[in-house]
């Protein structure tokens, strides 16, 4: 060949051999430490900053990143990890037409290496979600999302890097129910999702010697769903604890840093950048391979740490957007709604009682939608609306999510069972003594509708799918073959026809997505707007039975909760309020409460057991060094500053060292555990 070049042998065989030989030769007892950094469930919390409020907070993914830059300096290849559900809260959506999402760029600039998508990323249009994909530079896994045309892989499962010689396989996958809440299946057109344990299962089958460690990602929470229940991340760990190394995890918005019982090592970072999590590993090379010494689970906390400027600064327009939409006045609101608020301190009003808010948006959904009957559920316990002007952000803080809003044919029959489920099911079953009404622990509010445009009892002495009773439909009872129109969000009717609680073949005969309001809080808003002044109205069409508050030292009990001598106990994981009826005989048996004339006094109590010593240390969750307080009855942010810092004009330290559970300052718990800085 004329003009080609003969290469020596011993030149070839070089530049062979430095193809082939590996990027980094590992030395006998050689040993390197593998860094992998998590975020999870942004909800659009880039700024530092509650549009719903319009307030500054302590956590958000500026924070966030100060961090990752800090972690960078003590492990330039460490990995960065997004765990979906940053898309969709906080006012962010408003951007997302944007050839490049705020969100995107913000992950860019971060130097996201992998991410894994939220059920909420397929919250808008499908559009959206594949531009969002191509536009990030992490690659996207999805081990459980398929294509119904061929059965085949939407995206990658799994990915290999090599870390400092160490091959670490990271495999990913979303909550299995997006087709079960996303009612518009043009959202997820032509996907299909399979559960987590069999998602695992095959990729875990693949990635089978390939790797020195394995990290599984997963937007799903420590426990299960619906016909999930028992394929949780804990359940994952457990049945595949000889096969993976650690997990990373989201959605449930839990913030843990555990090595568990199984040995692996797992970690949630909570959400809204409230921590950034991470999964630390010692690898030894010895006798020609990777072997892990050691791996140590963390959440470090985004509350005391700076935003980076030079995100905020690429992204000041979003903000100052945000404010400028959220502080936009478009009519007024003459009273309070929710006054007060709570029944007891810990115990929403209007969860036990028919309200003026919940009263107002079934009015603005039924309005809307022409229906008959309507549903709707208290979101957050901290929504109010304050007399005063009705700005766009009060319509957020009414109705947190983005919702839009059906009308399906149902009949009566059809109702009846939807209201036990999702109005009954509510309750924990009245006990003789109780002096209040408590939650089921494992319901959350969001689950728990109230019902407009028929009068209905809650009976709560009654068991399970029992309670609905009385149901009375223009004065009538309602008959089991009454043909009616009920107003529903978008995530409610997708759960329904899950469960067949509405038939899949019900005709809906209203979609707000085809209007040109689709949102239901900006349904809210365009109410506010038409009528410029509203005013709190309750129909009362509801009422919970069942119970009989005679306690003799009833009275009393209320008063020691006001006090804070006595607190109303949340969930475990602090999502649902209220999970346990105060209850007289109990709190006398327990000593809290004097005997009643008559009755034998409470035994002492006896000294608990010392703990056993754990011979295998835990991993410890950074806590926090500053002093705690708890919230008692009469406290407001003043008056704590004044009696632990001995200055009530300092209120604004406490805020802002608990603004990871504080929304508005002017709303505290009795039993709220603060940080006082």
């Amino acid at each position: 060949m004329k003009n080609a070049r003969v290469l020596p042998l011993t030149l070839v065989l070089v530049l062979l051999f430095s193809f082939c030989a590996p990027a980094f030769a590992a030395t006998e007892g050689e040993t390197v430490t593998i860094t992998i950094l998590e975020t999870s469930d942004i909800h659009g919390m880039i700024f530092p900053h509650d549009y719903s409020t319009d307030l500054p907070t302590t956590i958000g993914l500026a924070k966030a990143y100060t961090i990752v830059k800090a972690e960078r300096e003590l492990d330039p290849e460490l990995v960065l990890v997004e765990n979906g559900d940053s898309s969709q809260g906080n006012l962010i959506q408003i951007f997302r037409t944007e050839e490049v999402p705020p969100v995107i760029r913000a992950m860019n600039m971060m130097g996201y290496d992998l991410s894994v998508l939220g059920n909420h990323e397929f919250n808008y249009e499908f559009e959206h979600l594949v531009r969002s994909i191509d536009k990030r530079d992490a690659k996207v896994l999805a081990a459980n999302i398929y294509n119904e045309a061929d059965d085949t892989l939407w995206q990658e499962p799994y990915h290999i890097m090599d870390i400092k010689g160490v091959k670490v396989g990271f495999f990913g996958f979303t909550a299995p129910h997006i087709d079960r809440w996303e009612s518009d299946s043009s959202h997820y057109q032509g996907l299909y999702f399979t559960g987590p344990m069999e998602a695992t299962g095959k990729v875990l089958d693949e990635l089978e010697g390939k790797c020195d460690l394995i990290i599984g990602v997963a937007h799903y929470g420590e426990t299960g769903e619906y016909e999930y229940a028992n394929e949780g991340m804990y359940d994952i760990a457990a049945a595949y604890a000889d096969r993976i190394d650690g997990l990373m995890i989201g959605h449930a918005h839990s913030t843990i840093a555990e090595t568990l019982d199984c040995g692996v090592p797992l970690v949630s970072p909570g959400y809204q950048g409230a921590n950034v999590a991470k999964l630390t590993y010692e690898m030894k090379f010895e006798n020609g391979a990777w072997v892990k010494v050691s791996a140590t689970p963390e959440v470090l906390p985004t509350r005391d740490i700076e935003p980076d400027a030079e995100l905020m600064a690429e992204l000041q327009y979003v903000h100052d957007k945000s404010v400028e939409v959220a502080n936009t006045v478009v009519g007024q609101i003459g009273e309070t709604f929710l006054d007060p608020r709570e029944f007891l301190p810990g115990i929403p009003a209007a969860a036990v009682a028919d309200s003026s808010l919940i009263d107002l948006i079934n009015k603005v959904q039924l309005e809307a939608s022409g229906a008959d009957v309507s549903l709707a559920a208290l979101f957050d316990v901290n929504s109010n609306l304050i007399a005063g002007d009705f700005k766009n952000k009060d319509g957020m803080n009414a109705y947190r999510y983005e919702n839009t809003l059906y009308a399906v044919k149902v009949t009566g029959a059809d109702l009846k069972a939807i209201m036990q489920v999702y109005a009954g099911d509510f309750f924990n079953t009245f006990t003789p003594g109780d002096v209040t009404i408590s939650f089921r622990s494992d319901v959350r509010l969001y689950n728990y509708d109230m019902f407009a445009g028929v009068d209905y009892e809650i009976d709560i002495s009654k068991p399970l799918g029992e309670r609905i009773v009385n149901v009375m439909y223009k004065g009538e009872p309602l008959a089991d073959e009454q043909e009616l129109v009920l107003a529903l969000n978008n995530y409610r009717y997708g759960g329904l026809t899950a469960d067949g609680l509405i038939s899949a073949d019900a005709e809906i005969v209203y979609d707000s997505a085809a209007t040109e309001i689709a949102p239901v809080r900006d349904m809210i808003t365009a109410y506010v707007t038409e009528v410029g002044t509203i005013y709190p109205e309750t129909d009362n069409n509801w009422k919970i039975v069942g119970y009989d508050f005679s306690d003799p030292q009833r009275d009393l009990i209320y008063d020691l909760v006001r006090s804070g001598e006595i607190a109303v106990e949340a969930s475990a994981d602090g999502r649902t309020p209220n999970v346990v009826a105060l209850n007289g005989p109990a709190l006398r048996a327990a000593g809290v409460l004097p005997a009643l004339p008559g009755e034998a006094p409470a035994p002492a109590p006896v000294p608990p057991a010392p703990a056993p010593v754990d011979p295998m240390p835990q991993p410890v969750v950074p806590q926090p060094a500053e002093g705690e307080y708890t919230v008692v009855a009469g406290d407001n942010l003043w008056k704590i500053a004044d009696k632990t810092l001995g200055d009530g004009a300092k209120w604004s330290l406490i805020y802002e060292a608990n603004r990871d559970q504080i929304r508005d300052p002017n709303v505290i718990y009795i039993g709220q555990k603060l940080r006082i800085a």
